[in-house]
């Protein structure tokens, strides 16, 4: 084994994957970031402004434009420049569009250069997410460790404390010292600002530099072959409509939920919410919360690799969908105590890890095959239309409903799910660590 860490292929590679540990880890720390203040933060941000449910729930959506577009952008982040390049590139926007938030938190036009600032991010987040995934990829192939896999997934969540927990509970405090909420707000973007800045210098230092690099323009032969052969793919492969079907419908109550709960934690008891400090909602939803979202993805994992995918479907299945009924019993009762809600949350929270596993696992296995990477990223883009979609009137009927039935909605709609597992042909395999060495 040590032989074979030191020449491969006539090429030494001398312990080349501790290398990893220097920036794997705030690397997906830095690519969770934009998710985060793009579909939490921002809720909470428009919320203290003064925005309703409608309003925000439609704005933010449109965040996800670009994600949509991801097999796009993608192809620019191949054909031109290095991966290195892009990252640092996108960070530096990042930091600059943050800072942009900041200055346009006290103006008068907030609200329009919020949007555009936070669309910027929106943008340069999906070249951001093709770098690291194609970086990865690279760095990777000779040193594949299964310590990397639990590394980046649990720092990508780790990155809701850093994105959203902690600002919202900073944010909070500010409020209360300053008795406003603009100057509050912009002290949080100008912290973000910075430590986006930070990494950015980090990752500029210590990222693998490309070694070579050869321009691929957008519209090559190769990219059109590459199209008909993604094309293919999916068309080839067996129960393809039931594939798609899952992928663009098993999300759909999720979507619609995520954007409501912070709402309803948030929002005054006149309005039917449990008014919740920004200070709670910081330990509720960005810490208990988060906590209990990494434990449900990591439990789901384990299970998976140790028995297959097939074992565990329906349990997975369940924990997304049930505890729905948590937040109908919250909304009904208007529960005010802190340890109950965040007892509900914590249950919310791994049933949604478990179901996350289920979704990724079986993305993962339908882009299985040739240019998986790129097929990939065409799976993720349904995934994101799917959530743009449950999104852009979701605030609207909860403002005509009421948070009561809101919740029995999305709890029912959980069939919805239920519905669209049925028809995948989940096996055994699916998932399963191999046995061999």
């Amino acid at each position: 084994m040590l032989e074979e860490q030191k020449i491969r292929n006539g090429i030494p590679i001398v312990s080349r994957w501790r290398s990893h540990w220097l920036w794997l880890p705030t690397l997906y720390l830095t690519r969770g970031l934009p998710y985060v203040i793009l579909l939490m933060t921002s809720l909470v941000y428009f919320n203290r402004m003064g925005l309703s449910n409608g309003a925000i729930t439609l704005t933010s959506s449109w965040f996800l434009l670009p994600f949509i577009l991801r097999p796009l952008l993608g192809r620019i982040v191949i054909g031109y420049g290095g991966k290195h390049f892009w990252i640092v590139l996108a960070e530096f926007v990042m930091a600059l569009s943050l800072a942009g938030l900041a200055l346009a938190s006290p103006s008068v036009n907030w609200f329009e250069w919020t949007v555009l600032f936070l669309m910027t991010i929106a943008t340069v987040a999906a070249l951001h997410d093709v770098g690291i995934e194609r970086l990865y990829k690279r760095e990777t192939a000779l040193r594949h460790r299964s310590a990397f896999f639990g590394t980046r997934a649990v720092f990508y969540l780790f990155s809701i404390i850093v994105g959203m927990a902690l600002p919202v509970t900073i944010a909070g405090n500010l409020e209360v010292i300053n008795r406003t909420v603009q100057p509050s707000w912009a002290a949080i973007f100008w912290i973000l600002s910075a430590l986006t800045a930070c990494l950015m210098v980090l990752h500029a230092v210590v990222l693998p530099k490309d070694g070579f690099h050869v321009d691929l323009p957008i519209w090559s032969g190769v990219t059109r072959q590459w199209w008909h052969d993604v094309k293919a793919a999916f068309v080839r492969r067996p129960h393809y409509v039931a594939n798609l079907c899952f992928l663009f419908c098993f999300l759909i109550p999720e979507g619609m939920f995520f954007r409501i709960a912070p709402l309803f934690l948030i929002d005054p008891g006149s309005n039917g919410g449990l008014a919740l400090s920004p200070q709670e909602l910081g330990l509720v939803l960005g810490t208990v919360g988060t906590f209990a979202l990494i434990a449900g993805c990591v439990l789901g994992t384990r299970l998976v690799r140790r028995d297959g995918l097939k074992r565990w479907t329906w349990l997975f299945v369940a924990a997304l969908t049930l505890p729905k009924f948590l937040f109908v019993y919250l909304s009904y009762y208007f529960v005010s105590t802190l340890s109950v809600i965040n007892i509900c949350m914590l249950v919310e929270q791994v049933g949604a890890g478990l179901g996350l596993t289920l979704y990724v696992v079986w993305l993962t296995y339908c882009t299985k095959g040739k240019h998986s990477t790129f097929t990939y990223s065409i799976g993720t883009a349904i995934t994101a239309f799917s959530v743009v979609m449950s999104g852009w009137f979701t605030g609207f009927l909860q403002e005509y409903v009421g948070y009561r039935h809101f919740f029995l909605l999305v709890a029912f709609l959980g069939v919805i799910s239920l519905f669209v597992t049925y028809f995948i042909p989940v096996s055994d395999e699916i998932g399963r660590r191999s046995k061999e060495v």
